[in-house]
């Protein structure tokens, strides 16, 4: 997995709310407190079924806190219980089966994944596959968290001349 996050700026993450594998519907203006990751995604797509054993792996960490939302576009909910069957996920899988979530947030391809900051402000994305692990995500994912926290991240505490301590 070769992507990168990058900055996504827009005025707000746009709206989702959409029902949920085998679990109640849940909405993004429901959850408070810390970094999200929406992450948009098909089971008939190699590169999706790599990235959903790193979100696997990062969900597990627990460190740094974010929530992981995994959307599948377009399939039916007999689909993905097989596909989970042998991959458990260990994160909520909602279900975009008319595509409007996709659309909405300006999906041009899969797999595609956003992070929004604890605030629900639009922080990066990546329209690759991503290795949720690797060091450079992993900090960039605890800034985030830190800032949801009050607390500055080290580069904005160097911006401002300062020794990020």
């Amino acid at each position: 997995m070769a992507g990168e996050l990058e900055p996504w700026s827009r005025p707000a993450a746009p709206e989702l709310a959409l029902a949920r594998l085998d679990a109640p519907p849940l909405a993004l203006a429901d959850l408070q407190g810390k970094p999200v990751i929406v992450h948009f995604f098909a089971t008939w797509c190699a590169p999706c079924i790599e990235e959903m054993a790193s979100l696997n792996a990062l969900a597990k960490r627990g460190d740094p806190v974010v929530t992981i939302l995994a959307v599948n576009v377009g399939e039916v909910p007999a689909r993905l219980r097989n596909f989970f069957r042998d991959r458990p996920a260990g994160f909520p899988i909602l279900l975009d089966e008319d595509r409007a979530a996709m659309k909405r947030w300006q999906v041009l391809g899969l797999p595609t994944s956003f992070v929004i900051d604890a605030n629900r402000r639009p922080a990066l994305k990546t329209e690759e596959p991503l290795d949720w692990t690797s060091p450079a995500v992993l900090q960039a994912l605890s800034a985030l968290a830190r800032r949801g926290a009050g607390q500055p991240d080290v580069t904005t505490s160097e911006r401002r001349g300062g020794t990020g301590r």
